[in-house]
């Protein structure tokens, strides 16, 4: 049985996290987000609704699809809202991707890129963002396929789990939401006609200096770190960035996979 992560525990990771999310991680994974929203057809006076916009990575892509568009950002994460206020100057709202507050058939789109896994129950989800689409609006997703684990990584769980801090549970459940066919049945579950499913690649090259920031900063790491004894904190951290240190330029590369996909709903 899959175990499906709360929103508010979710929430708060990214909340905790918001500044490596939004210097380090974002960048890396926006490029699928952006050939989606390539793949909307948006119109210049469209209304889109950016669901689980983070930081406000995707809005200026969108902005640039449709220049007159109004671009909503809407998310759970408070902090994360506050910086796509600041990076971007678009409308945010915070709210519940499975409970919009967004009146029926009134958006022209609606984005869920890098959101679906983390919530309780991805399908409803997918049918609220149907709900307030007009006819002929569209859908688009992004969502995990795979994944590569970074050596590095293992070296710094290691350090950690070593000094009484073992690995947390994950806030992103992918079974179901990790294939194509997968993707395709939960929008056509939803009364929406996928138009184009597919699968993007994502790479990167880490380096030490970066990965250090990473993983001291990102909201699952500051957790785990807390759970250990502050006086002892300093001497782990310096014996994982030691361990670290050692390491090759090839345990710090990275490759994933993303299934994206486009949905419409019939008029």
């Amino acid at each position: 049985m899959t175990v499906r992560p709360r929103r508010t525990d979710v929430a708060a990771l990214y909340d905790l996290g918001v500044d490596v999310y939004d210097s380090l991680w974002s960048p890396i994974i926006l490029p699928p987000a952006q050939q989606v929203v390539s793949s909307l057809e948006l119109e210049s006076g469209s209304l889109v609704l950016d669901v689980g916009t983070g930081t406000g990575a995707l809005i200026p892509t969108i902005r640039a699809a449709a220049p007159a568009a109004t671009v909503v950002g809407l998310d759970a994460a408070a902090e994360m809202l506050r910086l796509a206020q600041a990076h971007t100057g678009a409308p945010v709202i915070r709210a519940d991707a499975a409970a919009l507050p967004i009146d029926e058939a009134t958006a022209d789109a609606a984005l869920l890129a890098f959101v679906l896994f983390h919530l309780n129950d991805p399908a409803l989800a997918i049918t609220e963002a149907a709900r307030v689409l007009h006819g002929g609006g569209r859908v688009g997703t992004v969502t995990w396929r795979r994944e590569s684990t970074l050596r590095a990584y293992e070296v710094w769980d290691a350090a950690l789990t070593e000094a009484g801090a073992p690995p947390l549970p994950s806030p992103r459940a992918d079974a179901g939401l990790d294939t194509v066919d997968g993707i395709a049945a939960l929008l056509t579950t939803a009364g929406l006609q996928p138009t184009r499913v597919w699968l993007e690649p994502l790479s990167h090259q880490w380096e030490p200096s970066a990965y250090w920031q990473m993983a001291t900063g990102s909201g699952l790491n500051r957790t785990r770190l807390r759970r250990i004894d502050a006086d002892a904190r300093p001497e782990v951290l310096a014996r994982a960035r030691e361990r670290l240190g050692t390491l090759p330029r090839e345990d710090y590369a990275w490759s994933g996979e993303v299934v994206c996909a486009v949905a419409i709903k019939p008029d």
